[in-house]
């Protein structure tokens, strides 16, 4: 298999967890885009050096964390040197005016998750992908003990959020 037919499944099989981590960890749909195609490009250009010593997920993964954090942090220095005419709330809030109820309150977790820490979102999102304790201390390098911790403080900041 040649490396443009390993990226398209490898592409197929991990898009959408990767994009709704995207979305998490943005919080809007135009930010989620760019950070995608950024995690899209490192996973193409590195896809030779995957040595299979993990998963390829979670090889992934650890490249879309990676990048996402990476990311964010240029954003919120671009952010500090011009203002924004949007918030990422209004551009969701303005989405959901034709969106339906469910739809809404997934934008709304959305929104609610894009508030945390950086590592916070990052392991929400990946508990959200099904992933074990064990794969997201793996991902993220924290211990197996503290991710259980993280996860529960997380549902419940969350949980505040969303009824606030």
């Amino acid at each position: 298999m040649n490396k443009e037919e390993y990226f398209a499944e490898v592409y197929e099989q991990n898009k959408d967890k990767i994009y709704r981590l995207c979305l998490g960890f943005m919080g809007n749909t135009f930010d989620a885009d760019d950070l995608l195609q950024e995690i899209l490009i490192k996973i193409w250009s590195n896809l030779s050096s995957f040595k299979g010593n993990s998963s390829i997920s979670t090889w992934i993964y650890r490249i879309a964390t990676n990048t996402a954090i990476l990311y964010s942090k240029r954003r919120n220095k671009l952010d500090n040197k011009h203002t924004r005419l949007t918030s990422h709330n209004e551009i969701i809030a303005s989405s959901e005016v034709d969106s339906s109820k469910p739809e809404r309150e997934i934008n709304k977790l959305y929104i609610a998750i894009s508030s945390l820490k950086e590592i916070d979102r990052i392991v929400i999102g990946l508990l959200l992908e099904g992933n074990s304790y064990n794969e997201i201390a793996n991902i993220t390098g924290l211990k197996i003990s503290n991710v259980g911790v993280r996860i529960n403080r997380i549902k419940k900041a969350l949980n505040k959020k969303l009824k606030a």
